[in-house]
């Protein structure tokens, strides 16, 4: 039989390992491994680059089923965040988030008590809070006066503090929160105000005092 070269031989290695050659070429292969020491030795090393364990072709499959759960579990994760999130952001529009309660003499109003004590009484089923300021002096037709400024707010739900006390037990109630520094002022006045608008230059005292209401002046 005519010898074979090598290069031949390892060209069709790769068909032989997988059994898909002739039965003439496979056996021409046969015999040429078994008196050749170089190509028996690139036919164990390319029957080993070539060999893919069992396990290790149902890996792909494997490794897609649990990234498949892993995805699952961050999707789960994040919805319940998300979730979280909603209910939290609910929850504080409800408690946090605070509109005025626009100014009614039937709601509020300023009075002495007998101890000559200046407190705001506000009349009705609920609130949030009270806003007060101490005496500012400013100037109103051409006379220096102290003023102070309120408002009250409420939200969504009822606020579980208040710095005032109960003076009675029916369906309306009445909530006295005494005037700071009460013996300078000389009146009270009813606006929103935001005092880091007044610190930060955006608006000032004296012109919070022209849109609030006149609620209270000394005799």
């Amino acid at each position: 039989m005519k010898e074979i070269k090598c290069t031949i031989i390892q060209d069709v290695l790769p068909l032989y390992i997988d059994g898909v050659v002739s039965h003439d070429t496979k056996e021409m292969v046969d015999i040429h491994l078994k008196t050749c020491e170089n190509c028996r030795k690139e036919y164990e090393t390319m029957k080993q680059e070539l060999y893919i364990p069992v396990d290790n072709q149902t890996s792909p499959i494997k490794n897609m089923k649990r990234k498949w759960r892993n995805k699952k579990f961050i999707v789960s994760f994040a919805s319940v965040f998300v979730t979280a999130i909603l209910l939290y952001g609910a929850f504080a529009a409800a408690v946090y988030i605070e509109t005025v309660i626009p100014y009614s003499d039937e709601l509020i109003r300023i009075e002495k008590l007998d101890n000559n004590q200046l407190v705001s009484i506000y009349t009705g089923e609920s609130y949030a809070a009270v806003h007060t300021t101490h005496p500012f002096p400013i100037e109103i037709n051409g006379e220096i006066q102290h003023i102070s400024f309120m408002y009250y707010t409420k939200s969504f739900a009822e606020s579980p503090t208040r710095d005032l006390f109960n003076l009675n037990k029916n369906h309306k109630q009445e909530y006295i929160f005494p005037i700071p520094e009460f013996t300078k002022v000389d009146a009270v006045y009813y606006v929103e105000y935001d005092t880091f608008s007044v610190s930060g230059g955006k608006e000032t005292w004296p012109s919070i005092l022209k849109r609030g209401e006149l609620i209270w002046e000394k005799k």
